[in-house]
């Protein structure tokens, strides 16, 4: 699988310390790339990626016909996320962002929420018990991290910029999910909707997915619970 790798993958495999990190990364990229080479009709390997200026990977469709992929169809749209145990591949014929978390990670909650959340958020948060706390800090983490991997700007300094109301507040995962855009640096390029999914026994994902396109066609989500790596 270490070959299907591409030189950016394989420098970013390099930069991994632990063996178990080199595992879960190596693992979920090439289940990544199974999933987008059955999708374009090729081998794994041969999959190509090119990077935005964030260095979001896209495919590069530079000989799309040899890839299988019809010139007249829309790009073929992905994202990847990984976790512990988990890994999660979203495709669509439109931008998507998707994030997992392992809900055993041992967290700060309520620090890390008055860090970087909202006054409203962290109110959620903290009106809850423990164990109601940590699960909604991830709760509101992933479609965070979602939202930003979805319109391709990264992880930066503006995760109070925005806030998600979660509907109703019994419910887990909830109902219904809302965006609030509070500051103009991250008024939404195009519509979206968010979906959040507990995957038994102790993992959640969450997906922000272009509402234009999930009016015709629901995105593609494959999610894999794998083996810890043994030494």
């Amino acid at each position: 699988m270490h070959g299907w790798l591409d030189p950016t993958e394989q420098d970013r495999f390099k930069r991994f310390v632990r063996p178990a990190d080199q595992h879960q990364f190596l693992v979920s990229h090439a289940l990544l790339r199974c999933v987008l080479g059955q999708r374009l009709g090729c081998a794994p390997r041969k999959v190509r990626f090119s990077y935005t200026e964030r260095n979001k990977p896209v495919i590069d469709l530079r000989g799309g016909q040899a890839l299988g992929q019809p010139l007249d169809e829309p790009p073929l749209h992905f994202n990847l996320s990984h976790t512990q145990n988990m890994a999660v591949v979203a495709l669509a014929q439109a931008p998507v962002g998707v994030d997992t978390e392992w809900l055993g990670r041992c967290a700060p909650a309520h620090d890390l929420a008055a860090r970087y959340f909202t006054p409203a958020e962290c109110r959620d948060i903290q009106n809850r018990s423990p164990e109601q706390s940590q699960r909604h800090f991830l709760g509101y983490w992933t479609l965070k991290e979602a939202f930003l991997k979805a319109e391709g700007w990264g992880i930066v300094d503006r995760l109070d910029s925005f806030e998600f109301e979660l509907s109703p507040h019994t419910a887990w995962p909830p109902a219904r999910i809302r965006l609030r855009v509070r500051q103009a640096l991250s008024l939404p390029t195009r519509p979206w909707r968010f979906y959040q999914w507990h995957i038994e026994p102790d993992h959640l994902v969450s997906l922000a997915a272009c509402a234009r396109q999930t009016q015709h066609q629901t995105p593609d989500i494959r999610c894999w619970q794998a083996h810890e790596w043994l030494r």
